[in-house]
């Protein structure tokens, strides 16, 4: 794998566009929206990589060349970061699946500075996007890209009239079983469970802009690409002919937990132990943001266009 630039990787973005061309309501999800992920793994206090979280690739195409991409590995910036804190590990591996079969894991150094920065957030601390630069070998590693065309604007967002019911789903690392010789992406479908312009609070002090689904994230699910899919019923009272709409509705940031009491027996602990329980409500960080974070002038730098 080595620092984006740019590639001819209109096969891989132009067979995204076509297997999304005419897919209805009633099929399933098209397999492509596995392949564009990948997982991040790290080392443990054993030096052992486990499984860390997800990421997946986004490619920016030339406007003056449309043969002209640039590849980009996004996650969410928690996911590169130490335990409970903001500051970031001196590395994490990706995990990659191979075309003659297998996986492999490429190691990626952390960089936020410099000549060597490998990674770019938001002006907006608060956003917790990460983008890579990155192409892996294609010769070798059996992936796929989004088109950034994909991501959601602010202004698609209003007309597509995307509401509380509206259906998302997203594909990412399920850590009890991420599988033993090639990532497994697992698939995990709900729906939009509050739209507001109002910042939400996701931890005392922390207010970010974000969407809340109906579906269930869980530890390893961070960093995954969720997705609005559109039916022919997605504006009430009416029914809309064609094929589905997808789009990158944003990146998992994770789930809202409640905290529930635990009756404790026979013990000498002051403390009442209490344990997390997941409500069922994960928190989306938009996709604008992360077009912000492509398109920003630190990034665009990068890949020359």
């Amino acid at each position: 794998m080595h620092a984006n630039r740019f590639f001819q990787g209109t096969i891989t973005i132009m067979l995204l566009s076509s297997i999304l061309g005419g897919i209805l309501m009633a099929a399933p999800i098209p397999p492509v929206f596995k392949s564009v992920v990948a997982f991040i793994y790290i080392k443990n206090e054993k030096g052992e990589l486990i499984p860390n979280g997800t990421a997946f690739f986004v490619a920016v195409k030339n406007p003056s060349d449309p043969n002209i991409s640039s590849v980009n590995l996004v996650t969410a910036k928690h996911v590169l970061c130490k335990p409970d804190t903001s500051e970031y590990r001196d590395n994490v591996f990706v995990r990659l699946n191979k075309k003659e079969g297998g996986s492999e894991t490429v190691l990626i150094p952390i960089s936020t500075k410099g000549e060597k920065r490998t990674v770019f957030t938001h002006s907006d601390p608060n956003v917790d996007i990460a983008v890579i630069p990155c192409l892996p070998n294609q010769a070798k590693f059996d992936f796929k890209c989004l088109s950034d065309d994909m991501i959601i604007t602010k202004k698609a967002y209003k007309d597509l009239k995307i509401r509380e019911g509206s259906e998302v789903f997203f594909t990412g690392l399920f850590s009890r079983h991420p599988g033993v010789e090639r990532n497994y992406p697992i698939v995990r479908f709900g729906r939009v469970a509050l739209v507001t312009d109002e910042k939400i609070e996701w931890k005392p002090g922390k207010k970010m802009d974000l969407y809340l689904i109906e579906a269930g994230s869980y530890g390893g699910n961070s960093g995954a690409p969720v997705f609005f899919a559109l039916g022919s019923d997605r504006e009430p009272g009416k029914l809309i002919l064609g094929s589905t709409i997808y789009k990158l509705a944003g990146i998992m940031k994770g789930s809202f937990s409640d905290v529930r009491e635990i009756k404790v027996v026979d013990t000498k602990k002051k403390r009442v132990p209490v344990a997390l329980s997941n409500m069922g409500i994960a928190a989306v960080v938009p996709g604008y943001k992360l077009h912000e974070v492509l398109f920003s002038e630190e990034v665009k730098k990068t890949r020359g266009f």
